[in-house]
């Protein structure tokens, strides 16, 4: 989205929700506050709508689907060979890819709100400046929830499938969710405070290779140098595509791991967002 549309979106809100009351005894009129989820609502529809005319929106559908094709089709044949189902250990690291790109994009969404001054119009108007982040968090859940259900449509034809129970399901799904939503949390962060958005996100690129290629997402953890292996087992998108790989085929495992990674991003996310803002308003 466009600083311009940023602009507009909040001088809309302003007019639309800003209402005026009289005060009791005089004919001065007195404006109150808008309610938080209204004024989240409004904010995330716009967001939403901004996205899918940029395009963004489409590219979430549309990166889970190339990035599986890229993967599997040099790979599955070699891997299919020691009569394992490659779609079936693939589509979890896709998923979780899918939440790192969505998480770069939430860099250039913080810039582009940072830039168009949106915290600092939303504190001239009856609004809660906490609406903006909480609104771009909505667009990240949307944008994952589609990009999710793009990755399992391409994973189903291809042969993935769950086989375990409707709670292992629920915890796939939701652990697919979490983890991006947490690291788009940290990066959202960074995107506020960042002088250039679209260099950082440019940056994140590069870890995001990393934890990708060097997983036990795309090949076991013995395809790896003994050297590299101890990096390989415990990095976190290592842990969270194991514990998916658990969950779709119903699998008792233990959660332990997952859950510290998961829970340390969630909290490391919600500082940093808080940090971010009252180093916003200290500008």
């Amino acid at each position: 989205m466009t600083d311009r549309t940023n602009t507009q979106d909040v001088a809309t809100i302003g007019r639309c929700d800003a209402t005026e009351e009289p005060v009791a005894g005089r004919g001065a009129p007195q404006r109150t506050s808008v309610p938080l989820r209204d004024a989240v609502s409004s904010l995330a529809r716009e967001k939403l709508c901004g996205a899918l005319r940029s395009g963004d929106l489409t590219m979430a559908i549309l990166g889970p689907l190339v990035f599986f094709l890229c993967f599997y089709l040099p790979l599955h044949r070699r891997f299919e060979q020691t009569g394992a189902d490659y779609a079936q250990f693939l589509t979890p690291i896709i998923l979780l890819q899918a939440g790192l790109f969505t998480a770069i994009a939430a860099t250039e969404a913080a810039g582009a709100d940072a830039r168009a001054g949106v915290r600092e119009r939303l504190a001239s108007l009856p609004i809660s400046r906490n609406s903006a982040p909480l609104a771009r968090m909505v667009w990240v859940i949307v944008r994952l929830v589609l990009s999710v259900a793009a990755g399992l449509l391409i994973g189903s034809l291809l042969g993935f499938g769950f086989h375990g129970s409707c709670w292992q399901t629920v915890g796939f799904v939701g652990l697919v969710v979490l983890v991006g939503l947490a690291l788009s949390m940290l990066t959202d962060a960074a995107g506020s405070v960042a002088r250039n958005s679209t260099s950082v996100a440019h940056v994140l690129m590069i870890p995001q290779l990393i934890l990708v290629m060097a997983s036990t997402g795309l090949v076991p953890a013995e395809g790896f140098p003994d050297w590299a292996q101890p990096f390989v087992r415990n990095q976190p998108m290592s842990v969270f595509a194991d514990a998916l790989r658990d969950l779709a085929e119903g699998i008792d495992t233990a959660m332990t791991a997952p859950m510290i990674w998961l829970v340390g991003l969630l909290l490391a996310g919600c500082c940093a967002m808080v940090g971010a803002g009252r180093a916003q308003v200290r500008r």
